[in-house]
């Protein structure tokens, strides 16, 4: 054997070839059906890349395709994957394959064929192999003939075209373009409805491939013809079919747009072994699985709320609650650096948008050494470059929000441009009569906007990103007779953030390089008239540099540093606080500072192949909490992936993790500067099992315990500056966390996608050393999801889901005291978190329909939350005396409409 192992798909035709095995016909075949007949075999070369891989990958790939009755096979699609290198090398392979159709009753009739297609990498050769015959070759597998090239497009060629894709107007490389002789009487335009039996078998036919940039060019034709049958097809494509007609000495174009099957309606993207590390779960979607997802107002951020270990948010704010953890214990990050949040108020939609992102990992513990100031999970967020195949964009618009979006070239490089903004306060005063007397206007609104820019330089690339995030809601209550309304009956909020970053990487010579810095402007605010304020500014440099080198066969090194740096200010007065039960409401707690902060790491990952079963982790994480603290925090953490069998893999982690307290709890005036990192112990173990058809199931335990966390404390101390005052916080706080989780998924194919996930997990604290532990705020016993998507003809698709999910803790009241000097109740509580509000379920169903046009597409949605408008409680309102208490009900049933224009 050669170097170089070919794979000929030579089937009938070429049975000595034992790579190729013969098509699976079903059984029972109806009387007067031949089969059909291989009358041209391809070859297929192993690609030379993986066959130097360190393991190679070796297996079958199941393909099914249709055969027509011009024996051009269509409609290929991948059953059975084995890598996406050598699933494309299939799809081809059988695109190019020409068949002698298949006839019943003597007429030609389309059929349904399932091939397997074997794949082994050629044994390795030495240098001495190579200079010893250096033109050795196999003579069984002799190398496939060059790409003819297009012939002149001068008179010789009658017919000259492009392939796009339509809707994208993508030239489509390597599409297979046929012509046959077409009858005298047939209508010249594109065939809309295919009558194949009516036609006989052609005197002669031509067929050419399109070159890179979709031209082809039919060479001078063996007979005269007045009119041609054109027919193009490629992999994943539907046929493209239109009657055109010649003359002698003239030459035709013609554009043939293919529209994506149905079956295959998304692009590929294939992510290299080396952006994938080996975390105990990771679990990674696209942005093209489940932009489609009920629930989500077709926005994929939205679709990492329903994976096991994330608890469910009262209202589906968007709060991020990981394995029962407090939600600022998470980080999200976006092109290697942290964002404040992921979604608008109101978990209404994300603040990135979903169609410039290629991945979304979320890690909800043991996570590499990489991410620091978390003790939480985090989410890990992949942006993509513009594309550059031409000018396209879209513009949509739903019942919420409207948005717009270009891409394209620009040079060597790409752009992208985005924008969306709300529109619930320009409807509100529109639909609110002035004669209502409701006296209450609603005004809120939120628009984000995103503009990446990647161009290569050298043999690396660089990313230009720029985008930001704002949130405003505005509440005025007022006597209908009031001329204005009094300041003091406002209430306004703001929550907004902007971010401008450079990335540059480069993958060369062995080497993985990572330069980034990033820049970030913060603002909250927040206040009721002259009852409270709160406005805190934050400025945030914060740079990360990585460098990552195989040391041998079996070691990967990656080092690491990332550092924050900023300042902050603080503005806030607090409400009044009464003073000794005198009623004297005079006095409150302001502030008014700015204050610096640094906050530098190290880092640094080992990746060992100890085995070809085994892989071991080890890293380390170093962290200088500068200015505030001035303490280092040194975070071991230990990951290792055991392969148990083709299938089957078992991994394991252990390791500490630190963060800082939030800023009102070490701030000198409202907290305790004393305090120091919260710190936290992660431990967890999963198995996952890859099963046929794209099946998984993952079946892992996690357990947590936390130290030193900020606990309300109401002790006096000597503050620094002398005075004797309340401590407010302490570091005494203990957190224990322990669950399992369940994760059974269906991965994107022909027509199925889905999950579903279930958690058995309890969160406990205790900030009191007197005092034993209770139910954390967020703490649910049982979180369950089920998710499915089918894909229905015609480009119709379906889904549901549906939750259920145990009810948040609350702290009951066991009576009330009256207070005549003042004339309130004063609640007694019962023991802390000791009860539930009812559990949650809702069902969400969605529907989705794909139009595509020559130059456009059109994608109309309808989505429905709480089909059965369940009134989920999320709080209870208790009366002015607590002897009863009436439930805060989250959103009733809640329809949603969108549509999007794209080209």
């Amino acid at each position: 054997m050669g170097r170089s192992l070919t794979l000929a798909l030579a089937l009938a035709l070429a049975p000595r070839i034992a790579a190729a095995l013969p098509p699976e016909t079903p059984a029972g075949l109806p009387a007067g059906l031949v089969p059909p007949e291989l009358v041209e075999g391809v070859e297929v070369t192993y690609p030379a890349e993986l066959a130097a891989s360190d393991d190679p990958p070796q297996g079958e790939v199941g393909v099914t395709f249709v055969i027509g009755i011009d024996g051009v096979p269509h409609s290929i699609a991948v059953e059975q994957p084995l890598h996406p290198t050598l699933d494309a090398l299939a799809v081809d392979a059988i695109g190019r394959l020409r068949y002698r159709a298949a006839t019943l009753d003597g007429a030609p009739v389309e059929i349904v064929l399932h091939q397997r297609i074997a794949f082994t990498p050629p044994p390795p050769t030495t240098p001495d192999d190579a200079s010893a015959n250096p033109d050795a070759h196999d003579d069984e597998t002799p190398p496939a003939e060059p790409t003819q090239p297009l012939p002149a497009s001068g008179a010789d060629a009658p017919l000259v075209g492009v392939v796009h894709e339509a809707g994208t107007r993508v030239p489509l490389p390597a599409a297979t373009v046929l012509v046959i002789p077409a009858p005298d009487d047939a209508e010249p335009g594109v065939v809309r409805k295919q009558t194949y039996g009516e036609l006989p078998m052609p005197p002669w036919q031509l067929e050419v491939r399109s070159d890179d940039r979709g031209r082809f060019a039919i060479p001078p034709l063996p007979r005269p013809a007045r009119k041609l049958r054109v027919v193009a097809t490629a992999p994943g494509f539907e046929r493209f079919e239109s009657i055109v007609a010649v003359a002698p000495g003239e030459q035709v174009a013609l554009d043939a747009y293919l529209v994506r099957a149905s079956d295959n309606p998304y692009r590929t993207v294939v992510r290299s072994e080396g952006e994938s590390r080996q975390e105990v779960v990771r679990r990674s979607i696209t942005a093209q699985e489940i932009g489609n997802l009920p629930g989500t107002q077709g926005d994929a951020l939205k679709a990492i709320t329903n994976f096991p270990g994330i608890a469910r948010a009262p209202f589906g704010i968007g709060l991020l609650v990981i394995r029962g953890g407090d939600p600022s214990d998470s980080a999200v990050f976006l092109g290697e650096h942290e964002i404040p949040q992921l979604f608008h108020f109101g978990g209404l939609t994300s603040v990135f948008n979903a169609d410039i992102i290629t991945n979304i990992d979320f890690l909800p513990g043991n996570f590499d050494a990489r991410y620091g100031d978390a003790t939480g999970g985090i989410i890990d967020v992949k942006t993509r470059a513009g594309r550059r195949d031409g000018v396209h964009g879209y513009v949509d618009a739903d019942l919420f929000d409207a948005g717009a979006m270009v891409e394209g070239p620009i040079g060597k490089g790409s752009y992208i441009v985005s924008a969306r903004r709300s529109y619930i306060d320009a409807i509100l005063p529109a639909v609110l009569p002035d004669d209502a007397g409701i006296g209450l206007t609603v005004a809120p609104r939120y628009y984000d906007y995103q503009a990446i820019f990647e161009y290569p330089v050298g043999t690396g690339k660089l990313t230009a990103r720029v985008f930001g995030s704002d949130d405003r809601t505005k509440l005025v209550t007022a006597d209908p007779n009031d001329v204005s309304a009094d300041a003091r009956n406002r209430f306004e909020t703001t929550l907004l953030f902007h971010r401008v970053d450079l990335a540059y990487e480069n993958h060369t010579g062995g080497w993985d390089i990572l330069l980034t810095p990033s820049y970030r402007y913060d603002l909250a605010k927040a206040g009721a008239g002259d009852v409270f304020r709160f406005s805190l500014g934050l400025h945030t440099f914060s740079g990360r540099a990585e460098i990552g080198r195989r040391l041998g066969p079996r070691a990967r090194l990656q080092l690491g540093t990332q550092g924050t740096a900023g300042q902050f200010e603080i503005d806030a007065e607090s409400v009044a606080i009464p003073q000794n039960g005198t009623g004297d409401q005079a006095t409150r707690l302001a502030l008014d500072s700015k204050n610096r902060y640094a906050q530098p790491g190290l880092y640094g990952t080992l990746y060992l192949d100890a085995a070809s079963w085994l892989t071991l982790v080890p890293s380390v994480r170093l962290t200088y909490y500068g200015l505030q603290f001035r303490r280092a925090a040194v975070d071991p953490r230990f990951r290792f992936v055991l392969r148990a069998g083709d299938r089957v893999s078992i991994r394991g982690g252990v390791g500490i993790y630190s963060q800082i307290p939030d800023v009102q709890e070490w701030n000198p005036t409202f907290g305790n500067p004393r305090l120091g990192p919260e710190r936290m112990l992660h431990s967890s173990a999963a198995v996952r099992v890859e099963l046929p058809q794209k099946w998984s199931v993952e079946i892992g335990g996690f357990h947590k315990h936390g130290w030193d966390l900020a606990a309300p404390s109401g002790e006096l101390v000597r503050r620094r500056d002398g005075a004797i005052g309340p401590e407010n916080f302490s570091s005494t706080g203990l957190a224990r966390v322990y669950g399992g989780e369940l994760f059974v998924r269906k991965d994107l194919t022909r027509r199925l996608f889905g999950w579903a996930s279930y958690t058995l997990s309890r969160s406990e604290r205790k900030f009191d050393p007197k005092e034993g532990f209770f139910r954390f705020d967020f703490d649910q016993t049982h979180i369950l999801t089920l998710i499915a998507v089918y894909r229905l003809p015609r480009r119709w698709q379906v889904g549901a889901r549906f939750r259920v999910v145990s009810g948040n803790p609350y702290t009951p009241h066991v009576g009330a005291v009256y207070d005549a000097s003042t004339g309130d109740y004063i609640a007694i509580g019962g023991r802390r978190n000791a009860a539930r509000v009812p559990t949650f379920h809702q069902l969400d169903l969605r529907v989705d329909k794909h139009f595509v046009w020559r130059k456009l597409e059109l994608d109309a949605y309808a989505d429905v939350q709480n089909v059965y408008n369940h009134q989920n409680t999320e709080f209870r309102n208790d009366a002015y005396d607590y002897s009863q208490a009436v439930p805060v009900v989250s959103l009733p049933i809640l329809p949603s409409v969108g549509l999007r224009l794209s080209w």
